[in-house]
């Protein structure tokens, strides 16, 4: 009977550690994959996920994350609380930075800007480096901006993955 029990106990410890060791595989393939650089972005949604640039949405969103506007950006390439923000005067530059850490390397990352009245001021376009945890986009030439409301866009493949909402207002306003 003593050497059923230890039998049985045995078998358990087996297939707890078969599990155990199946979970973590998993995980780590998940953490190391070996997914395709997204090259080519698009402002309009691909039928299907069969091409490289034509990403699952779901996919497209693990990809990019923490998307913040601010004043300044820190040694990390993040932007620290006291300095983010989403109010701006004419001529004042503005930051748009984003963790890039799981967006395979060689992926393309777009900002599109907009400003008043659903009107296009400019695309950006970056390209993820290995290892890059951080990416920022920065529009320094906004002396010409009128006041109102503007927002940037953020795709990768053919997916938007975030959208920002800033103002260009009156200098007394503006770095709030």
């Amino acid at each position: 009977m003593k050497a059923h029990n230890w039998m049985a106990l045995l078998l358990i410890c087996v297939v707890a550690l078969t599990g155990a060791c199946k979970s973590r595989e998993r995980a780590e393939m998940a953490t190391n994959s070996n997914e395709p650089a997204v090259t080519q972005t698009q402002e309009k949604e691909a039928p299907g996920t069969t091409q490289p640039n034509d990403l699952n949405p779901v996919t497209a969103q693990t990809m990019i994350d923490d998307v913040t506007l601010g004043h300044r950006v820190a040694a990390d390439g993040t932007i620290a609380a006291a300095d983010q923000g989403d109010d701006f005067a004419p001529g004042q530059p503005i930051y748009l930075t984003m963790k890039v850490g799981d967006a395979p390397a060689g992926s393309q990352v777009k900002v599109a800007w907009y400003g008043p009245g659903e009107q296009k001021i400019k695309d950006e376009s970056q390209t993820v480096k290995a290892g890059e945890t951080y990416m920022t986009f920065k529009v320094s030439d906004t002396g010409s901006w009128k006041k109102g409301d503007y927002r940037a866009e953020v795709w990768i493949g053919d997916e938007k993955v975030n959208q920002q909402a800033l103002n260009i207002t009156d200098k007394s306003e503006a770095g709030k």
